[in-house]
């Protein structure tokens, strides 16, 4: 891990192309393959649209910052973390606010979510700080 972690600090666009991605990959799980399972999931698919929002804003900056590689990267990849940290307040705020008619299999997912994202927010952090 200590690793990956320099490499990421000596090659800084490349946290920006792991955020680009993931944030893809959340919206198109929000916004096409979700929605199909919403009978399953509970979670009203006017709100699984909504949440796809952020993750493709999100993607454009992330991809943005990985091939315009700024001078000074440090402050966008806080601008991310911090964003990223939004977006699990976000989720989370939807999600109780849906509590009621989620499944579990709905809350778990979400909950995963959370978790990876505020990994990848906190190694974002980590790396904006040093």
């Amino acid at each position: 891990m200590i690793n990956q972690i320099q490499f990421l600090k000596n090659n800084p666009k490349y946290i920006f192309l792991m955020d680009g991605l993931g944030a893809i990959l959340s919206c198109l799980l929000l916004s096409l393959v979700l929605p199909l399972f919403v009978d399953l999931l509970g979670m009203p698919i006017s709100t699984l649209y909504i949440l796809a929002i952020l993750p493709f804003i999100y993607s454009v900056y992330s991809l943005l910052c990985y091939f315009l590689n700024p001078f000074q990267w440090k402050f966008y990849l806080r601008v991310i973390a911090s964003a990223n940290f939004l977006y699990c307040a976000f989720t989370m705020f939807y999600l109780v606010w849906n509590l009621e008619q989620t499944t579990l299999l709905c809350e778990i997912y979400f909950v995963l979510e959370m978790i990876v994202v505020v990994s990848l927010a906190s190694l974002e952090w980590k790396l904006a700080k040093n």
